[in-house]
């Protein structure tokens, strides 16, 4: 089998997304149109690294009606997959987007209850999946009935075979896989702030902050900051990327267009700087689709030349 990029969702999900001009709480709305897709953040990384024609597998926990419509999106739009079968029924993500004031809402469902057997079995798979795997990235929160050091436990075991890894999740999963000094994380701001226990309102607090996950043994940290750009380094260079002004339709998704950017130009052995324009243009041509991951290459293109790198060192 011809090397590959791993993704791993432990918490797939059916994005729903609803467009709802002029949305307000508490009263009832038509909505102007409905669109559904397959989610989950490594889904997303997935169905950007296939555009960029970079080879990868998707897998993970699905189950119920909401799995097989999961899995029979995948097959349709030829992302390869994957997942472990479990008795639980997948859930469904929500996002309202008031398109005349531009606010989105979400409501996320917690998904399914795994059991230790099921856990188990996954286990089992992900094993078998890196045999001819490049890198893993380990994305999204992770699923109701695991310990909150799986994701930790994963990249253990990537590690010990020697291959690259990818964390972008949230609060205590996120600090004890830190523990593991995953190759790469890319938290946005408020994960940092968290991970950090304090603002970081300045340049100076977010440099304090990178330069003490590289001494905790990250090799490289991408810090997103929404529309406003990224801070990315890997130690030797620190990068500030800002995208040009676009008209955002949706902006869920946009990290994980960035992961898959960054790793797809790595792993092909492109300049740091290259693997920061790319990454940017992933997360800023995301935005410009209603469901996460439907970037457009030609676009993208266009995008990558507006791209602004500056060095911060």
């Amino acid at each position: 089998m011809k090397p590959f990029i791993l993704t791993v969702s432990l918490n797939p999900a059916v994005d729903k997304t609803a467009l709802v001009p002029n949305f307000q709480i508490g009263k009832d709305f038509r909505e102007k149109a409905i669109f559904l897709s397959a989610g989950g953040k490594g889904i997303n990384v997935s169905r950007v690294l296939g555009r960029l024609g970079s080879n990868n597998i998707a897998c993970g926990l699905i189950g119920g009606s909401n799995g097989n419509y999961l899995k029979k999106q995948l097959t349709k739009e030829k992302i390869k997959h994957d997942f472990l079968a479990i008795k639980g029924n997948s859930r469904l993500s929500l996002t309202v987007i008031d398109p005349a004031t531009n606010i989105i809402t979400r409501l996320l469902e917690r998904g399914p209850e795994i059991s230790k057997y099921e856990l188990n079995l996954f286990r089992k798979k992900f094993i078998l999946l890196l045999k001819n795997c490049r890198c893993v990235v380990l994305s999204g929160r992770s699923v109701p009935g695991a310990p909150d050091s799986f994701y930790a436990e994963l990249i253990t075991i990537a590690k010990k075979k020697n291959i690259i890894t990818v964390l972008d999740t949230s609060a205590k999963p996120y600090k004890l896989a830190l523990l593991e000094k995953p190759f790469m994380i890319k938290p946005n701001l408020v994960e940092a702030e968290d991970l950090a226990g304090k603002k970081l309102n300045t340049l100076s607090k977010i440099k304090k902050f990178i330069f003490c996950w590289h001494k905790k043994g990250i090799p490289i940290i991408a810090l997103t900051l929404g529309s406003k750009g990224a801070i990315v380094s890997n130690q030797s260079e620190m990068i500030f990327s800002q995208p040009p002004h676009i008209k955002r339709k949706n902006p869920v998704g946009c990290g994980d267009a960035f992961i898959a950017g960054f790793i797809s130009a790595y792993l092909k052995n492109k300049s740091f700087s290259e693997c920061v324009r790319l990454a940017t243009s992933c997360g800023a041509a995301n935005a410009l689709s209603i469901n996460p991951g439907f970037i457009n290459v030609t676009t993208l293109k266009k995008i990558s030349a507006k791209v602004k790198l500056r060095s911060l060192y």
